[in-house]
């Protein structure tokens, strides 16, 4: 039975060894994927940081170009603007010129009723300023 304990022994220390080699083998392929997988992020981690670096790039180039856009509309809003406040000025100065030019006829055509009216408009506008100062002249207590 020596010989048989002898050789359970050695297949034993074979099994152990076997198992052993097995798991280095296992031990080995894992440290290896690892560091696979630890590439890879590396690599996707880089291609985002790339990414984002060129969107950051784009948008710093695109946003004078959208400002310098927006204050061009600004600028032709104004002057818009200046031309229709223009217009109307002139339109108003053309009808007040055409009032003026209506009066003159008027005068003209009717000097003793323009007379009149202005004498009354006159004595009106007498009648409310002396209203109007009257309530201040005499301040109530």
């Amino acid at each position: 039975m020596n010989n048989d304990t002898q050789n359970l022994a050695k297949d034993a220390q074979q099994m152990v060894e076997q198992s052993a080699d097995k798991a280095q083998q296992m031990a080995s392929e894992a440290a290896e994927k690892a560091d696979q997988t630890t590439y890879a992020a590396q690599d996707a981690l880089a291609d985002a940081e790339h990414s984002v670096q060129t969107e950051l790039n784009q948008t710093r180039k695109a946003v004078p170009a959208k400002l310098s856009r927006a204050a061009h509309q600004a600028e032709d809003l104004a002057r818009a603007g200046i031309d229709k406040a223009r217009l109307a000025g002139q339109s108003m100065a053309s009808q007040a010129g055409d009032m003026r030019d209506q009066t003159a006829s008027y005068v003209r055509e009717e000097p003793t009723r323009a007379l009149l009216m202005a004498l009354a408009a006159g004595a009106f506008a007498t009648l409310l300023i002396g209203w109007a100062t009257r309530g201040n002249a005499h301040p109530r207590h």
